[in-house]
């Protein structure tokens, strides 16, 4: 009991490993918990800077429940699309203009025929990314369901 209890204060190797950021680090991580979904997030913007989309795609999509993973791959899915607004929008969200990012994505939506999941996905993780208590959130969300409904 007493060694369960110690397991949870000390930081795994994983948990190590993700922390450190550096490209070696986080695939050692990825080995030791392959669905770990931090080390898969920042794995893939390592990637998706060098240009290697395809393989930061793939590294996302193998993660189970997380919201921001998802919303990480949909981006990656939605960055060829030609729909009207959504490349501003996730440039925006790229350079940190969160809010013009969201508003755009909210945009597109309605007029969205095969992208609609994805685009919900990347304002669903941009969300969770934000937290509940960020005052993006609650009005995000309520233009959200409008928007898919």
């Amino acid at each position: 009991m007493a060694k369960r209890f110690f397991a949870k204060l000390v930081p795994s190797e994983a948990d190590v490993l993700a922390g450190a950021g550096d490209e070696p680090s986080l695939r050692r991580a990825l080995e030791l918990e392959p669905g770990r979904a931090d080390a898969t997030i920042a794995l893939s913007e390592l990637l998706v800077a060098r240009g290697e989309r395809d393989e930061a795609l793939a590294l996302l999509e193998r993660v189970r429940g997380s919201f921001r993973a998802e919303g990480r791959a949909a981006r990656l899915r939605l960055l060829d699309t030609d729909a009207t607004g959504v490349p501003d929008a996730i440039d925006a969200l790229e350079k940190g203009e969160t809010e013009r990012g969201l508003d755009g994505l909210l945009a597109a939506i309605p007029a969205a025929d095969g992208s609609r999941d994805d685009l919900r996905a990347v304002v669903v993780g941009v969300l969770d990314e934000l937290g509940a208590d960020h005052p993006l959130s609650r009005d995000t969300r309520r233009r959200l369901a409008a928007a898919m409904f």
